[in-house]
């Protein structure tokens, strides 16, 4: 993805701007057509915006469609959602709100159509305007599609009015020679490099911690074990085993069962045959399986089936608790939950996180347990390891904290945890002194070097920044660019690896301020700093306008 973004970066320089800008906007956040809680008792709602009632449904749908068409066409599909769309919006319309202080004309005809060809909705692969595609989204409009003509060629008058807007507000985007060098030394220097990687599953440094180690860890992290607030309940267990069918299905079902899930019922191998050790995939065009694995069929009806009832009976459950209107704890809950033969399993009480081991299950639905009270005493029914369970509240209890004692073992964890961690911190430092120290010598010194401490090594050639090789990892493409060549990086580390990345050779690019690339990162940089002008200074006179019918705050 990243080297498809950066191949395509130089094409669409300015609409990669657009959208970036329009993420970093100021973040004020409405709802346009928003009329609950203001004026409530009025027929005719009025929040007036550059002429625009954003209190009117019509007027807001309008600009609303008309900002996601002019996203549509600018970046090929709907890049921005949700807030960032808004925002666009506003300060599309704030736009043109200064195109008329202004005095800017409208588009001739010429300027519209030149326009057209920019946009991405209307170019191939390879950034090209593409007739074909433009002739088919027109077509498009004439079959049935919400957005009509009138509303694209509206669009595309006040989008090319914009632009022109744009290099008035933005300006020339004026950029230092020595900024232009940086960002292509950034993006167009030509790598050599290898990458050393470090496992962490694999790093089994000995941790004996002494008993005062542990206790001091606990004093120092003892938030870690704090027990909030929680209820001590039990639960009725509702089992798969207890619900199965007791008749066979019928050969029609079956087969029928069969023919909607083929897939899932592999042919088991052939023993006769030699080498026969791997199920044949179902081949649903050539040959009938089903008497071979109608047996299997009939267990998975049967398990089907048995999950359905026994969700419909902890449903019931739950029903019948709420419409006979019982209490927590009552006789006549236990009476009731009695007649029905259900019964109660109590449960140890234990922090959210960390469930009883016979009782897994409980960790996934935290949330359910922690709504449990006096009042709403029994949960919706939740899937156990075998089926479903609905919970039910006895007490709350209140917060505490463990003693040290209580928590021993979760203490000692967490402290090996956290020191085989910064063990490992240690290690990528020791490596990088010794790494640096090999590629001093040579770049096969390093390698040699790196394998003997039982790291992998792979190496990667002549490559830039703006084209990485693919299967770098994230974090060496990371530290090059804060590399000088020679040098050897420290260690960059995940939840599963180390990273140390030696820079072999590093070649600059031409920066000669008239070679072709030096012309094109200047343009660059130039429509980004005229971006973040114009950006800017709507953004401003969005927030502005907006504060004029925002609710008075009370005093």
């Amino acid at each position: 993805m990243i080297s498809w973004i950066q191949r395509n970066f130089a094409k669409h320089t300015k609409l990669v701007f657009l959208f970036l800008l329009i993420v970093i906007a100021i973040p004020f956040i409405f709802t346009i057509g928003n009329t609950g809680g203001r004026n409530a008792g009025n027929k005719e709602l009025n929040r007036p915006f550059f002429g625009i009632n954003l209190d009117n449904k019509e007027e807001a749908r309008r600009l609303a469609i008309d900002a996601s068409l002019s996203i549509e066409l600018k970046a090929g599909y709907d890049a921005l959602q949700g807030s960032q769309a808004q925002q666009y919006a506003l300060q599309r319309v704030a736009g043109l709100a200064l195109a008329n202080e202004l005095h800017l004309p409208a588009p001739t005809a010429d300027q519209v159509a030149k326009y057209v060809t920019t946009l991405r909705k209307f170019q191939n692969e390879q950034g090209q305007f593409d007739q074909k595609r433009y002739v088919a989204y027109g077509d498009s409009l004439k079959t049935g599609s919400q957005v009509t003509a009138v509303d694209v060629n509206r669009v595309l008058r006040d989008d090319t009015r914009l632009e022109q807007l744009s290099k008035l507000v933005g300006g020339p985007g004026y950029v230092m020679p020595n900024d232009i060098k940086q960002q292509m030394i950034r993006a167009d220097s030509t790598w050599t490099v290898q990458v050393a990687t470090l496992d962490y599953g694999t790093f089994n440094p000995t941790i004996s911690p002494s008993e005062e180690a542990l206790k001091k860890f606990h004093e120092e992290n003892s938030f870690r074990y704090d027990v909030p607030a929680r209820p001590r309940f039990s639960y009725v267990g509702f089992k798969g085993s207890d619900y199965l069918p007791p008749g066979e299905p019928t050969e029609a079902e079956t087969r029928a069962f069969y023919t909607a899930n083929v897939n899932s019922f592999p042919v088991p191998a052939d023993p006769a045959k030699k080498d026969a050790t791997t199920p044949a995939v179902p081949d649903t065009d050539n040959a009938d399986n089903f008497q071979k694995v109608r047996a299997q069929v009939v267990i998975a009806m049967k398990n089907s089936a048995a999950v359905r009832l026994t969700s419909k009976a902890a449903n019931d459950l739950t029903l019948a608790l709420y419409e006979r209107k019982l209490t927590a704890n009552s006789p006549e809950l236990a009476s009731f939950l009695d007649s029905q033969h259900l019964t109660v399993l109590p449960v140890a009480p234990f922090a959210p996180d960390f469930p009883p081991p016979d009782k897994a299950w409980l960790g996934a639905v935290t949330e359910q347990i922690l709504r449990l009270n006096k009042d709403r005493f029994f949960s919706d029914p939740v899937m156990t390891n075998d089926s479903y369970a609905v919970l039910l509240w006895n007490e709350s209890l209140p917060e505490y904290k463990p003693t040290f004692n209580e928590v021993r073992d979760r203490v000692a964890a967490d402290f090996k945890d956290s020191e085989k961690r910064r063990l490992f911190s240690v290690r990528g430092k020791t490596l990088q002194a010794q790494l640096q120290a090999a590629a001093a010598k040579n770049a096969a010194e390093f390698a040699t070097v790196a394998a003997a401490e039982k790291l992998e090594v792979k190496s990667y050639a002549k490559f830039t920044l703006r084209q990485p090789p693919a299967d770098m990892p994230p974090q060496a493409f990371s530290l090059i660019q804060r590399m000088q060549a020679g040098q050897v990086s420290e260690m960059s580390a995940t939840a599963e690896k180390g990273f140390l990345v030696f820079a072999q050779e590093k070649k600059l690019p031409d920066l000669s301020p008239d070679s072709p690339r030096y012309l094109e990162a200047q343009k660059q940089l130039m429509l980004f700093t005229a971006g973040t002008n114009e950006n800017s200074y709507l953004g401003e006179r969005v927030e502005q306008e907006l504060k004029k019918t925002a609710p008075t705050e009370p005093r």
